[in-house]
């Protein structure tokens, strides 16, 4: 198991520079899918297939979001006085002020010609509704503006509808219950909401199917993931983990999948990916401690929302915009660069001071962490922590 390098200091949680590479991962797989769907689909190769699966990198995400939020939780419940409000403004401040300055920038960039959007959704863009929900965080349980300003943000929705949940599962429910449950519930939901969408009383849009996978019900089965990966204690021989992982990722990226049924399919190989990578396996240190993919990691919320606007960008040009996979290769080589770039900026100049005014507001609220922490109590949040 990934160890604690500091076990003196109780003041905030651990960061795992091992997880921020498995972001750095998801976010790269995820712009080499949509180099390639940002112009119209064509017939490849057979190494396409593999970029064809680059989506299942979101889940990635929702994976290791709830393995460390998990994680911190255990310290944060015990030095903060209001763990449950003070996690609820963290996590807003850590995700609002970039996504609201790219709200701005694809209004700027996109205003009266939506190119960027799913089809389906271009008859509700740019409205002051849409501007509503999307700045309260509730375009997630709305179809027609669920992904309909940035392009991408149908997963923001998601990650921040599990944000309200999460403290109240942790109080709960994780660690009352086998967590193998969680996942069950993961797998009943990710089948049994699109079967209820298609059994309500009033004829469901067809622009609007996209609902049917982009919403919390169906992405659940990630984050019950990552709540297995924390409460998964087994220890079989990690050799066999890693040929596991290895063939299930072969198989399923060598074939081509519906959306919903690689959503589920992909679960598999991720778990496997998260857990070799919490517990340190060796032969995936070459990996995941890549200097790289960890900077990548920590810029990844950045690159992911900039990355659709950057790509639409650069597909406008003729040189860039062939259906093949030079043209392919080339939008993705010039998209992440740029993407790099513009992260690198947005992630020193909104994501750490958003994040540095939340600590702030935080502690001037009271919700923050207790004045004084006895040495005793120290002592035990760390050994709960790495428990």
């Amino acid at each position: 198991m990934i160890t604690l390098k500091n076990r003196t200091a109780a003041v905030s949680p651990p960061r795992y520079n091992q997880l921020d590479a498995l972001r750095g991962i998801a976010i790269l797989s995820v712009v080499i899918f949509h180099a390639y769907i940002i112009r119209p689909f064509f017939h490849g190769p057979w190494w396409m297939r593999f970029v064809g699966q680059g989506a299942e990198g979101v889940g990635l995400f929702y994976m290791v979001s709830a393995l460390t939020l998990a994680l911190s939780w255990k310290h944060r419940r015990e030095v903060d006085r209001e763990p449950q409000k003070a996690f609820w403004l963290r996590r807003f401040m850590r995700i609002a002020p970039m996504f609201y300055l790219t709200l701005i920038a694809a209004f700027i960039l996109h205003a009266g010609n939506p190119t960027v959007v799913p089809h389906a959704m271009k008859h509700h863009i740019f409205t002051w509704a849409n501007l509503l929900t999307h700045v309260t965080f509730v375009f997630g349980w709305l179809p027609w503006f669920q992904n309909s300003w940035i392009g991408v943000e149908w997963s923001i929705g998601v990650e921040m509808t599990f944000y309200l949940l999460f403290p109240w599962l942790m109080e709960k429910v994780f660690g009352r219950v086998d967590s193998r449950l969680f996942l069950a519930s993961g797998l009943v939901l990710a089948l049994g909401w699109p079967w209820l969408l298609h059994h309500l009383w009033f004829p469901w849009p067809l622009w609007a199917k996209s609902f049917l996978l982009w919403s919390f019900p169906v992405q659940w089965i990630w984050f019950a993931a990552g709540f297995l990966v924390v409460a998964y204690r087994a220890r079989p021989t990690m050799a066999g983990w890693a040929t596991l992982w290895l063939v299930a990722a072969l198989f399923l990226g060598g074939h081509s999948w519906t959306a919903h049924t690689a959503n589920l399919l992909w679960v598999v190989p991720n778990f496997i990916l998260v857990w070799l990578t919490w517990h340190d396996y060796r032969g995936l240190r070459w990996l995941v401690r890549n200097r790289w993919l960890q900077y990548v990691g920590t810029r990844s919320y950045s690159i992911y929302l900039v990355h659709w606007l950057i790509l639409a960008q650069i597909a406008h040009f003729a040189f860039a915009s062939a259906h093949s996979p030079s043209g392919w290769l080339l939008r993705l080589v010039l998209g992440l660069a740029a993407s790099l770039v513009v992260s690198e900026i947005t992630f020193r100049l909104i994501e750490q001071p958003g994040i540095a005014l939340g600590r702030v507001l935080i502690e001037r609220l009271g919700w923050g962490r207790r004045p004084t922490l006895p040495k005793r109590d120290a002592e035990r949040v760390m050994e709960a922590l790495s428990s």
